[in-house]
């Protein structure tokens, strides 16, 4: 009787620990599924994205504009955002819509075009200022525009041309109106010794040598730079070199032209005062005029390149007179042998 008697108050505090632990899961398991069921946003830039700007282009020009704009993506699917972020997978585009407009200055609101719809999307600039001219176009020469700062001390421009000579701009009427010239401009060197040749970008400018916003075609030319090197003017010194044959006691020298013009690094032709010339006299018995190569340093050149120099010998005076009496007594000999013949 007893036994049966604990048997319900078993089952009711077993009861009670399943209700607790069913209250318990009732509670928590909604709250942690929430959690991991939260989907996630993700974001990312996609940057210097082309802007296109629509109108008629056969009738009117557009400037003001930026080339790119910057967007801001935001999306819960990160394959599809790193695909829109990227510019060589990008499937959106953003547009700046003037159709219909006409001439004078407009603000503009861009778009976003073929965006995906799980996608939010954020430009800026998100407006954009443009005036629009009626189209004109006009021929322009092409000037070399070289920075003195780029050639190492004492070097210099020499001369400098472009290819191709002449270009054609298209811009709004107003614009074009007051473009002064269309400059090829090197800046971009350092320390230059030789003539160089390099493509560069071509800018139009007004006068006051601000760049314009115009259309240019072609886009760039080449541009050779011919440079001018320091130069000095120095005195060529012929001095004897070699052997002097016998019965010669000298030499003497005489230039044509006895200054040359040296040209070369502004350190190395301010240490020459003078060149010597070294004339190899040893196979030299008689007056000659010769051809000799200005000799300079390798860095160095001279005009010109080379002289013209007549050298001359001066006989030994002790020399002459042993040969002189020598000549003499043969001479007597000779008249001596003659006589008895003669008498004979």
């Amino acid at each position: 009787m007893k036994k049966n008697n604990r048997h319900p108050w078993f089952i009711r505090i077993l009861s009670l620990f399943f209700a607790i632990l069913l209250y318990l899961n009732a509670n928590t398991t909604p709250r942690s599924s929430r959690v991991t069921t939260q989907s996630r946003v993700f974001e990312s830039v996609a940057a210097n994205v082309p802007l296109v700007v629509t109108y008629d282009e056969d009738k009117y020009y557009v400037s003001g504009h930026p080339e790119t704009v910057d967007v801001k993506l935001k999306s819960d699917n990160k394959i599809l955002l790193d695909k829109e972020s990227n510019s060589e997978t990008r499937g959106f585009s953003v547009r700046a819509d003037l159709s219909g407009m006409s001439e004078g200055t407009h603000d503009v609101q861009l778009e976003t075009i073929n965006l995906p719809n799980n996608m939010e999307a954020t430009i800026t600039p998100s407006r954009i200022q443009v005036t629009i001219e009626k189209k004109e176009n006009n021929s322009f020469v092409v000037e070399p525009a070289i920075d003195k700062s780029i050639f190492a001390t004492g070097y210099s421009l020499k001369s400098a041309t472009v290819t191709p000579t002449t270009v054609k701009i298209e811009a709004g009427n107003d614009t074009l109106s007051r473009v002064a010239r269309v400059i090829a401009s090197v800046t971009d060197k350092q320390n230059v010794t030789e003539d160089f040749s390099q493509n560069v970008t071509l800018y139009a400018v007004d006068n006051e040598d601000q760049i314009m916003d115009v259309r240019i075609n072609p886009t760039t030319a080449r541009v050779d730079v011919s440079v001018q090197a320091p130069t000095k003017r120095v005195r060529i010194n012929p001095v004897q070199s070699g052997t002097i044959p016998s019965g010669i006691r000298e030499f003497q020298f005489e230039l044509r032209d006895d200054i040359v013009e040296i040209s070369g690094p502004q350190d190395v032709i301010d240490g020459i005062e003078a060149i010597e010339l070294k004339i190899d006299t040893s196979n030299i018995r008689k007056t000659v005029s010769s051809s000799y190569p200005v000799p300079v340093p390798r860095s160095v050149t001279a005009k010109p390149e080379t002289v013209l120099v007549t050298v001359t010998p001066v006989m030994d005076d002790t020399q002459t007179t042993s040969t002189s009496k020598k000549e003499e007594q043969t001479e007597q000999t000779k008249d001596a042998t003659d006589s008895t013949d003669t008498s004979r």
